[in-house]
C-alpha cells in the first residue's frame, strides 16, 4: 500500500470517527431532553389528575445553602447552612475546599380538603412564586398522601416551555438516528424487495419455457442425449 493510499484511507477513518461522535453528543443532547423533560411532564400530569386543589398564601421567601465538603479520610457531606455563615466559611477555607450551592424556597401556607391548614417549604421557581410579593395567593394542587409535595396548577404558560424541549429533545434523537434507522429497514426489507422483482421477472419467462409447444408440422427438437445416439450408431 502506497502512502498517498495510507493517507487516503486514514482521512477516511478520520471522517468516520468525526461523524460518529457528532451523531454520539446528537444523541446524548437528544437523549437528556426528551427523557429529562418527558419524565417531568408525566411526573406533573399525573399529579394534577391525582392530586387536591387549593389556594395557598406566601408566607416568604427563603434563601437556603447547601455547603459539600469533605474532611480527610472521611466521606463527601452535604449539610444546610445559613449562607451567610456558609460564605464565610467558604472564604475562610477556600473555594477548592467547599462548595457551596443556593437554593430559593418559598413558604407557602394552604388548607387542605378535611380543613386543617398545612405550611411547607417548595422550590420558589418551580412554585412560580419567586416574583410575587409576601401574602399573595396562587392557586396550588397538593398530594393527599403527601401534602408537602405541593405544586403549581398547571396553566398552558408553564406546560409551553416543557413541550418545547421535549420536541427539540425528539428532534435531536431523530436526526442522530435518522441514518442508522435508514440502513437498518434498507437491509431488512431490501433482499425481500429484490427478490419479488426477481420473481415478478422471471416468472413470465419460466412459464413461457415450460408451457411452450412444437407448431403443427414441426417435430419435437431431439434431446442431447438423441443426437449423440444418432451420431455414434453404426448403419
Amino acid at each position: 500500500m502506497s502512502w498517498a493510499e495510507r493517507w487516503a484511507k486514514a482521512k477516511e477513518n478520520h471522517e468516520r470517527s468525526r461523524i460518529a461522535s457528532a451523531r454520539g453528543k446528537t444523541l446524548m443532547i437528544g437523549a437528556i431532553l426528551a427523557g429529562a423533560c418527558g419524565a417531568g411532564l408525566y411526573s406533573d400530569t399525573k399529579h394534577q389528575i391525582n392530586g387536591k386543589p387549593s389556594t395557598a398564601t406566601l408566607m416568604e421567601h427563603i434563601k437556603q445553602c447547601t455547603m459539600e465538603y469533605q474532611r480527610i479520610g472521611e466521606e463527601k457531606r452535604n449539610e444546610k447552612w445559613p449562607c451567610e455563615l456558609a460564605e464565610e466559611l467558604q472564604r475562610r477555607v477556600g473555594r477548592d475546599k467547599i462548595k457551596i450551592s443556593s437554593d430559593y424556597v418559598a413558604r407557602v401556607q394552604f388548607s387542605l380538603a378535611d380543613g386543617r391548614i398545612h405550611e411547607a417549604n417548595v422550590d420558589d421557581i418551580k412554585l412560580g412564586s419567586y416574583s410575587l410579593p409576601i401574602g399573595s395567593t396562587l392557586p396550588v394542587v397538593y398530594a393527599p398522601d403527601n401534602p408537602g409535595d405541593v405544586r403549581a396548577e398547571m396553566t398552558w404558560a408553564r406546560l409551553w416551555p416543557w413541550l418545547i424541549a421535549f420536541a427539540v429533545g425528539i428532534g435531536f434523537l431523530a436526526l442522530a438516528l435518522y441514518g442508522p434507522l435508514v440502513s437498518l429497514f434498507g437491509w431488512a426489507f431490501g433482499g425481500r424487495t429484490s427478490r419479488a422483482e426477481a420473481e415478478t421477472v422471471l416468472a413470465p419467462s419460466e412459464h413461457l419455457t415450460s408451457t411452450r409447444a412444437p407448431t403443427a408440422g414441426q417435430a419435437p427438437r431431439p434431446s442431447f442425449g438423441t443426437r449423440t445416439r444418432f451420431r455414434d450408431a453404426k448403419w
